[in-house]
């Protein structure tokens, strides 16, 4: 088993990698710089520790005394965020991956897996295709989140071919489920949760263009897919980069029908649209641009346990439980996209 030092481990995602990290058994040491608790309720065994990536020396204290043998790395500024304070997401994110990847180097880690996203690739009119995959070179935007996970991107392979750091790269389409409700994904789950508690609810415009092909994955099976990395054999790994996202796209049409299954009764407001929001038409996915992430299937052997609908299953009993409602009964569904 590792031992697995987690930067921005109280996070949405971060909670759910350290989660699933200790109920395999691996020692877990949570790094965050303003720890939020509620997304470790339940999680044994896990050591919390305050701290900031931007100071690399507090960083290599905080591996040196925990002996950490693998690092995944999560913390960051998000998409909105970062395009509010641009010089802030910079530091965090830029200069924070640089400081996970010296320590890497300096202290001889095992193996860092780190968190892209697919919105390097920007908006459909670079490709004429309407899919990417690995082999496209990313026409990254002049956005500051997605500028600072290319840079990372890169400095990641410069520290892999310079040094023979072992990295794994994930570019997350998009993680959806509980622990956050705010900013730009955060409002489709807002959306679920206000289903499940069996308030009216109107989908997101920015994700109802019927053109839009989400490849979202559910946040535990993104946790799963961080803790594979971890795991898998090195001989596996036949690239620095895997796109991290369903086997096969979604649409907004698709989510509605998923809850309105699991809650017959559920009052929604959807309406698709023909085309994409303006900050929906810059970002692959929903502007229509797939992203193929077969490969992280194919070589690393990793699979999806709930997808879509049992994704939905998943999140509607944990905030009616989370709100004091009855749970659901028995569905007849299964997994799904």
């Amino acid at each position: 088993m590792a031992k697995v030092l987690v930067t921005g481990g109280t996070g949405q995602v971060g909670g759910f990698v350290c989660r699933e990290l200790a109920n395999r058994g691996h020692e877990v040491v949570v790094y965050d710089v303003n720890p939020n608790m509620q997304n470790l309720v339940g999680v044994r065994n896990v050591k919390v520790v305050n701290g900031d990536t931007v100071d690399i020396e507090e960083l290599m204290g905080a591996i040196r005394r925990s002996r950490a043998t693998h690092l995944v790395h999560l913390a960051a500024m998000v998409v909105i965020e970062s395009k509010e304070r641009p010089a802030k997401a910079s530091k965090v994110n830029c200069i924070g991956m640089v400081n996970v990847l010296e320590a890497g180097r300096i202290l001889d880690l095992e193996r860092i897996v780190f968190a892209s996203s697919i919105t390097v690739y920007g908006g459909p009119k670079a490709y004429p295709a309407m899919v990417v995959d690995e082999d496209d070179f990313p026409q990254c935007p002049a956005d500051p989140y997605s500028v600072t996970k290319f840079m990372n991107e890169k400095y990641g392979e410069y520290y892999h071919d310079a040094y023979g750091l072992d990295l794994l790269c994930l570019r997350i389409a998009a993680a959806w489920g509980p622990g956050r409700y705010t900013g730009y994904t955060g409002q489709f789950n807002s959306f679920v949760r206000d289903v499940a508690t069996g308030k009216s609810a109107k989908f997101p415009e920015d994700f109802a263009y019927s053109g839009a092909k989400l490849r979202w994955l559910y946040v535990k099976d993104v946790a799963r897919a961080f803790v594979h990395g971890i795991e898998v054999e090195e001989k596996s790994i036949k690239r620095s980069v895997y796109n991290l996202g369903n086997n096969e796209p979604f649409k907004a049409a698709d989510v509605v029908e998923g809850l309105t299954n699991i809650l017959p009764d559920s009052v929604i407001g959807f309406e698709e649209t023909r085309e994409p929001t303006r900050i929906s038409a810059g970002i692959a996915g929903t502007s229509g641009l797939d992203v193929e992430c077969g490969r992280l299937y194919e070589d690393l052997g990793f699979r999806e346990e709930l997808g879509l609908r049992g994704g939905l299953r998943d999140m509607v009993q944990f905030e009616r439980s989370k709100a004091g409602l009855p749970p659901i009964g028995a569905w007849a569904g299964r997994k799904g996209r």
